[in-house]
């Protein structure tokens, strides 16, 4: 895998930069907050989910949303790919070449990268690039110098060994299913078998209900022989009653029909004389109706004229009201004339006005300004004063570190002839314990001062003393040597302990000192502005008065200005308004021309009042005749209908007469035949024989049905009789798999150590090798164990981690991590932050050496606040604030 291009917007400090990434090894320097922990930050969130704060945080401020982009070469397919990732919910990765995007939303981005980078799917990315890609800054080494307990949580997540424990647990749930499922088979068995119990007796009752289904169809048959029968004799005694009934019907219609027609004789009777009454009315109205008409007439004939006087009418007064509003007009126009030739004489006296005017109001904006600055000093003022408290406290409290940073640092001299020290006596006291070891075991293999490999007495040993006693004389004289060694160790732990804290005052002590700089320069610029605004807040007083004194000239004056600008306004209209009088004039002479036209016209109309007051008088004085011939003229027309309809009506009722004796005659020959009794008696025998042949068909359902339930219990119980073999090999199905499940969860539990020892052998042995190429020394053994601690083997003896020197601890934690990385993935490529913290010049070079020899991976970062690595590594970006 190799990362060839890292684009960064609005991202803590960069707003849109773009750093580009060759192979081999890569320093990234800069001062403190240069911004070069984002670069790793950046990459650890897009391609491993990793952000140790808030992504608020990580956006750059004043921002709406930022966003990283990776363009790499993938290890599976060595085509490039870009992962792009934005503060709100953008996530997505695209292919440049097809310019397709191929992976969408956080689940699919993961499965990607999981196949991409060589990972098995599932893999935590955090935990990874934590533990081994990109530990954080100053946490290098700080796992394994932690117990066992924290080394065990930290590494079981990495090397998925926690995995197997949690398969195993989760198949304790798998295991309570089957042995549900396997109850629940037996349960089912247990009924089955209950039920089976009952099937004879069902046989039994099956038999005897389809023998009584048989004789019950028998008798239906017969009941419905006998009810046909009755049936039909009933059929043709309804018929007769029914040609009898309709006998009774059309009788009736008859009678009804002479009753209706006797009516409507009354009727034609009725109307036949209000026609005669009508048609007398008619001819006594005729005369004064006819005059009505006449009148409303001749009022239709003025009608048209009366229209044109009222229209000449409506126009004289139209004319009349537009005189009026033209006088008024022109009147108004001749006072604005007179206004403005008087607004000129003002205009010339009030010019001195308005030039004063106009310095007063310069002189107002300057002093309110001023006055504006001095009432916002006080707040001003009392927010440096508060700026200047914080400043003083950050000042003591610095002052306070650095001399605490002093004090310690001066620990820290010596360190470097601490560490040697402390290396030499641990190499003294393993050489002491095994030859101590050596004698101990060599004096149990001695007896009378023989020597065990020849028999015989020693000859170098000094006479009177046995090879028992000089062993344990010289084994006295070991075991004091290192007691003083021992005690000599822990006071030389206690001072290099102190010498290694001094050191990170040492490196603080320098910010300290900048800091305190930074402090007093920023408290004189306070106390400078501080004095100037107390300038302007103590002539705020005498700022006030001159603006009262400038205000009160000012309204004195009146605004001369503004009523310059209005007279001005006014003077440019004279001509337009001369010209309007002009056309006022001519409207005037033009309105009384028409009035006087208009006025000729309606002296036509003098004699056209009386004319039509004398018609409206015949027309009211005629309206009760004519409504009296309207209401009864339709009525006297209809006389000789009237009287057709009232012998027609009399001819009808003759008719209907003998329509009533032909009925009377049908419905005596109707009932010569037809028996009532006899009819009901027919009647009430075929309801008997319909109620009795019901029951049996009721009955012989009731039978049917339960034949059919009982054939169902038959075919039940055949279905359970197969099912329940179903059942039994289910069972036993089931037992056999929750055994399986069984032995696979007990193999889970136990494969986790396994899986740990193994990982643990492999890395151990890399880890080995990577140790010995950074170091340069083959003579030296680096051992990961299975408590996942670090042990150094040199000539014979095991050294732990926390007794190794500082740059020894840094190149086996590194080679350990590199191991890891090479082991579990595909992936080679690793971060360092700031590796060579609290190292001294010596111990930078020498790391940075070792880290140049690496030859195993794709890319190395390593991040550095000073040039130790631009001579050791292949790429150098600098960077600045």
């Amino acid at each position: 895998m190799h990362i060839s291009r890292l684009e960064l917007d609005n991202i803590k400090s960069y707003e849109s930069s773009i750093f580009e990434f060759s192979r081999g090894t890569t320093a990234i320097t800069g001062e403190n907050g240069a911004g070069k922990t984002t670069i790793i930050e950046a990459i650890a969130w897009t391609l491993f989910d990793l952000l140790e704060y808030k992504k608020d945080d990580f956006l750059r401020r004043g921002a709406k949303k930022g966003s990283v982009r990776i363009t790499f070469e993938s290890g599976l397919d060595g085509r490039e790919y870009i992962v792009y990732r934005d503060t709100g919910a953008g996530y997505h990765v695209t292919d440049p070449r097809l310019q397709t995007r191929i992976a969408d939303k956080k689940e699919e981005v993961f499965r990607f990268l999981w196949l991409h980078l060589g990972l098995e799917p599932g893999t935590d990315l955090k935990s990874l690039f934590r533990q081994a890609i990109g530990v954080p800054q100053g946490t290098f080494t700080a796992i394994f110098l932690e117990g066992a307990t924290e080394r065990k949580v930290a590494f079981d997540r990495l090397l998925k060994v926690e995995e197997y424990r949690q398969a195993a647990e989760k198949l304790r749930e798998t295991s309570r299913y089957l042995d549900q499922n396997v109850a629940a088979v037996r349960e089912n068995i247990a009924r089955a078998e209950g039920e089976l119990q009952h099937s004879e007796k069902v046989e039994t009752e099956h038999a005897a209900v389809q023998r009584q289904s048989l004789q019950l169809t028998g008798e239906i048959t017969k009941v419905t022989a006998e009810l046909v029968e009755k049936q039909s004799l009933v059929k043709q005694l309804d018929e007769q009653e029914r040609r009898l009934s309709d006998q009774k019907i059309e009788l009736q219609k008859a009678v009804s029909s002479r009753e209706k027609a006797a009516i409507m004789v009354q009727q034609a009777e009725s109307a036949l004389v209000r026609a005669s009454e009508a048609y007398e009315k008619l001819e006594k109205a005729k005369v004064r109706h006819e005059l009505h008409i006449a009148a409303l007439k001749n009022l239709d004939d003025l009608e048209q004229t009366r229209q044109q006087r009222d229209a000449l009418r409506a126009q004289s007064a139209k004319i009349d009201a537009e005189t009026v509003n033209v006088k008024a007009e022109r009147k108004r126009l001749e006072h604005r004339i007179n206004d403005i030739r008087a607004a000129k004489e003002e205009i010339a006296r009030l010019q001195l006005k308005a030039a004063e005017q106009l310095a007063i109001e310069k002189e107002i904006d300057t002093l309110r300004n001023g006055i504006a600055a001095a009432r916002t000093a006080d707040e001003r003022i009392l927010s440096i004063n508060a700026e200047l408290g914080r400043l003083r406290e950050k000042y003591l409290i610095n002052k306070s570190a650095v001399g605490e940073a002093e004090k310690s640092s001066v620990q820290s001299d010596n360190l470097h002839v601490l560490e040697k020290q402390h290396a030499q006596l641990v190499t003294n006291l393993a050489k002491l314990n095994a030859s101590l070891e050596r004698d101990e075991k060599f004096q149990i293999e001695v007896s009378d001062g023989l020597c065990p490999i020849f028999s015989a007495r020693c000859l170098n040993l000094q006479e009177g003393i046995s090879l028992d006693e000089f062993l344990s004389g010289r084994s006295l004289d070991l075991r004091s040597q290192i007691t003083d060694l021992e005690k000599q160790h822990q006071d030389l732990a206690i001072k290099l302990g102190s010498a290694r804290e001094g050191q990170k005052y040492q490196t603080a002590l320098k910010n300290h000192l900048d800091r305190k700089g930074e402090i007093e320069a920023e408290g004189k610029e306070l106390n400078a502005k501080k004095s100037a605004l107390e300038k302007q807040r103590n002539e705020l007083a005498q700022l006030e008065r001159q603006m009262s004194d400038a205000q009160a000239r000012l309204r004195s004056l009146a605004d001369p200005s503004a009523r310059i600008r209005v007279l001005e306004k006014e003077l440019n209209r004279e001509t337009e308004l001369t010209a309007e009088l002009k056309v006022f004039d001519a409207d005037l002479t033009r309105l009384e021309s028409e009035n006087k036209t208009l006025a000729d016209q309606l002296v036509e109309f003098k004699s056209f009042d009386e004319q039509w007051t004398r018609f409206i008088r015949e027309r009211d004085a005629t309206i009760g005749e004519h409504r009296i011939f309207i209401a009864n003229e339709a009525e006297a027309t209809a006389f000789e209908t009237r009287k057709s309809e009232l012998e027609e009506r009399r001819s009808r009722i003759l008719e209907v007469s003998t329509d009533i004796e032909s009925a009377e005659k049908a419905l005596s020959a109707a009932g010569g035949d037809y028996d009532t009794d006899r009819h009901k008696a027919e009647r009430t025998e075929l309801l008997i024989a319909e109620r009795r042949l019901a029951e049996i068909r009721a009955t012989s359902d009731a039978v049917k049905k339960r034949e059919e339930q009982l054939a169902a219990d038959l075919d039940h119980f055949k279905k359970l009789r197969e099912n329940l073999g179903q059942e039994f090999k289910e069972k036993d199905r089931l037992e056999s798999v929750s055994e399986a499940t069984a032995f696979i969860r007990d193999t889970l539990k136990e494969a986790a150590p396994r899986v740990a020892r193994n990982y643990v052998y492999h890395v151990s042995l890399e880890a080995n090798q990577m140790f010995r190429e950074i170091t340069g020394n083959a003579e030296r053994t680096l051992k990961w164990v299975e408590d996942y601690s670090i042990v150094l083997e040199e000539e014979g003896f095991e050294r732990p981690f926390q007794s190794l020197s500082g740059g020894e601890q840094m190149a086996a934690a590194l080679s350990v991590r590199l191991a890891l990385l090479k082991q579990l993935t595909d992936i080679r490529i690793a971060f360092f932050d700031e590796p060579t913290t609290n190292m001294d010049a010596e111990r930078r070079e020498n790391l940075a050496m070792q880290i140049s020899r690496i030859t195993h991976f794709d890319q190395l970062f390593v991040i550095s606040h000073d040039d130790t690595f631009d001579h050791y590594v292949d790429t150098v970006i600098s960077m600045s604030d």
